[in-house]
């Protein structure tokens, strides 16, 4: 059985990105965006383990810990923003059994959590923790991948009336496949281009509102260019106006013709 952690952060794109991440390391995620309810939910789930925001909403992450430490040994490990002396104190004396700041290395925090589980195994009793095969996404590769081909569209205003056309073509999915079917994981992206994984992952989901709008270009061009992914002709670039100077010879031609006649014309009348 897999090893089951419960996630309790108040941010959904933080959230959701945990659970995709953590679920490819093997273990049995779920996520809870209210304290308070992570507190009702954790005696009917049992978790393995908890990774505990501190800033949310009615509860801080903070009281949350004492209240599992009054009557659990569950482990909890503090995820948050807080990075200051006195608030990794505030969160240890809590009872945490340790304390992440953001932002974080999915590799890192990977290995907190094995650390943890381990220091919480009974030395009586072998704990069962997610030692499954890694997946596409997490297995080891070449520096630099292989150039890939863009797949082939069907254009949509050419499809025959009534017959069936293809799905809309999704960026996020397209570089989501590209990297699984190159054997790349986020956190060796985020070490080869400086990008942040969990900019990384919302790309993925085109989650674009997480990304910093002066991050995003960067982010974007970065990764695309790691997977040999050409993005200008992915997206296709806009068509500018044409000018007069930029219209095929006969039309010109035949604007010049038409003036000359006029001028012509004036002279003759």
């Amino acid at each position: 059985m897999a090893t089951r952690i419960m996630v309790v952060d108040d941010e959904p794109a933080i959230g959701k990105l945990l659970l995709y991440q953590l679920s490819g390391f093997g273990y049995q995620v779920s996520y809870i965006q209210d304290g308070l309810s992570a507190l009702q939910r954790l005696t009917a789930e049992r978790p393995d383990l908890v990774l505990l925001d501190v800033m949310m909403p009615q509860i801080s992450g903070w009281e949350i810990c004492r209240q599992i430490r009054a009557y659990s040994t569950v482990p909890v490990i503090m995820l948050t923003a807080k990075s200051a002396d006195p608030d990794i104190v505030t969160g240890l004396e809590a009872g945490a059994d340790d304390y992440i700041t953001k932002p974080f290395s999915m590799t890192q925090l990977h290995a907190r959590i094995e650390a943890v589980l381990r220091r919480a195994a009974p030395a009586s009793q072998s704990r069962l923790v997610a030692r499954q095969p890694l997946r596409a996404d997490t297995a080891q590769s070449s520096p630099m991948p292989p150039r890939q081909a863009r797949p082939q569209e069907v254009d949509h205003a050419d499809a025959p009336a009534g017959t069936a056309t293809a799905r809309p073509f999704r960026l996020g999915q397209y570089i989501h496949n590209t990297r699984l079917s190159q054997g790349l994981a986020l956190h060796q992206i985020e070490r080869a281009c400086k990008i942040r994984w969990e900019f990384l992952q919302a790309i993925e989901h085109e989650n674009w509102d997480y990304v910093p709008r002066d991050e995003l270009r960067r982010a974007l061009q970065g990764y695309t260019n790691y997977l040999g992914i050409d993005l200008e002709r992915l997206i296709g670039r806009p068509q500018k106006k044409r000018t007069l100077m930029q219209f095929p010879f006969p039309f010109a031609a035949a604007l010049t013709l038409v003036m000359v006649l006029l001028v012509v014309g004036m002279y003759l009348f």
